[in-house]
């Protein structure tokens, strides 16, 4: 039963990354993917605090490994560079670390309360 839900998490994680980030404007801060590694953050957070599955790692290996996407980020700072945008760039990976601590960190807070 654990490898089936942590197939169809994973499943779940990697549709709902690809429809929230699809048709992405590219040479342009990569808001999406952004908001889709600063939301798996806040939930990793909450998951790890509240004490909701006996098995935490299917639903944060699982469900929000397949849902953020932190090799895109690297291929979208690749990108950027690569077409002349390194502000971008280098203000697109200041957001994402400053983005992904503080939701981790309010996912903490919230989860330790529920």
């Amino acid at each position: 039963m654990t490898v089936v839900l942590f197939a169809l998490l994973a499943a779940v994680g990697a549709v709902a990354r690809a429809v929230v980030t699809a048709n992405q404007p590219l040479g342009r801060l990569p808001v999406r993917t952004l908001s889709v590694n600063a939301t798996g953050s806040f939930v990793l957070g909450v998951v790890t605090t509240a004490g909701w599955w006996v098995d935490p790692v299917v639903v944060t290996v699982g469900g929000l490994g397949a849902f953020t996407t932190f090799s895109t980020v690297v291929a979208q700072v690749t990108s950027l560079t690569d077409d002349g945008h390194k502000s971008t760039a280098i203000a697109y990976v200041g957001l994402t670390v400053a983005a992904g601590v503080a939701a981790a960190w309010l996912g903490l807070i919230i989860g330790e309360q529920l």
